[in-house]
């Protein structure tokens, strides 16, 4: 009877101590909601899966409520791991200091993409300046990037988002080129690949951002440095991976490696943000 009442206590008190030890040794990635959770454990699944194989621990997905959330959570320093977009991680940076960088995406072969504002061929637009009191389409209203970068792209022209004669946000780049094309908006927003895409259809581009930096993924700022080197090896060597393909393809279809990322590489958003005083 001793030796089972013994057994006993010690499974009482050596258990909570083994799920606190494996809670500690599980690593969390957090993502901001730009595409339904469900969708997005979906897509950073693999990802998590090679970290986790790796490491030899667990790396879960998790998602937050909004953008702001995500950001404060960031901040706060409670995400092992984040995946940020390039306006986020300079609020981030501004708001809360640096995090360790573990790496950016690489799309199409390039690091960095362009904001295009396009008009249709037909408009009568050539110039930014000439879109005073004109209607202008952006794209996702929660994403910054869609947002923030078309605008301060106008500022530099000297047109303010009052002096457009409306503007609305249509949730996606092809709604922004459909919107245009269908002469709902004179001119709108959007990536250079959705303007590729619908050029033939009868789109120009009238401006061109400066190269924009990809999204990037960021640790804790305790997360011990060794293993901010690891991870940061393995995100960066990715493409050694036999499931480099699955991994990356995941995410997004058109990503075709993970890259070094030096905070530095932001400082042309930076002024673009600054310039609007946001």
């Amino acid at each position: 009877m001793r030796k089972i009442f013994l057994l006993v206590l010690f499974v009482f008190f050596m258990l909570p101590h083994a799920s606190s030890s494996r809670a500690a040794d599980g690593l969390t990635l957090w993502i901001h909601p730009y595409l339904p959770a469900t969708e997005l454990i979906e897509r950073f699944s693999p990802l998590a899966k090679y970290l986790s194989e790796k490491l030899n621990r667990p790396v879960s997905i998790r998602i937050q409520q909004s953008y702001q959330a995500h950001l404060d959570f960031v901040g706060r320093d409670q995400a092992d791991l984040a995946y940020l977009g390039p306006v986020t991680y300079l609020h981030l940076t501004e708001q809360y200091g640096p995090r360790p960088l573990l790496a950016k995406l690489e799309v199409n072969g390039a690091p960095f993409f362009h904001w295009m504002i396009i008009t249709r061929v037909d408009s009568g637009i050539h110039a930014l300046k000439e879109l005073a009191g004109k209607s202008f389409a952006f794209g996702d209203p929660n994403s910054t990037m869609a947002h923030i970068v078309p605008r301060a792209m106008l500022h530099s022209a000297g047109i303010s988002v009052e002096s457009l004669g409306k503007h609305d946000f249509l949730t996606s780049h092809h709604n922004v080129a459909l919107g245009v094309l269908g002469g709902y908006f004179d001119a709108g927003a959007v990536k250079e690949e959705v303007y590729y895409e619908f050029e033939k259809n009868g789109l120009k581009m009238i401006a061109q951002s400066p190269p924009i930096p990809e999204h990037l993924f960021v640790a804790r700022s305790s997360l011990p440095r060794e293993l901010v080197e690891e991870i940061r090896l393995l995100l960066v060597t990715i493409d050694q991976s036999p499931d480099k393909d699955i991994i990356l393809r995941s995410i997004k279809a058109d990503i075709t490696n993970l890259l070094p990322v030096n905070d530095r590489d932001y400082d042309t958003l930076r002024r673009l943000v600054q310039s609007l005083d946001l």
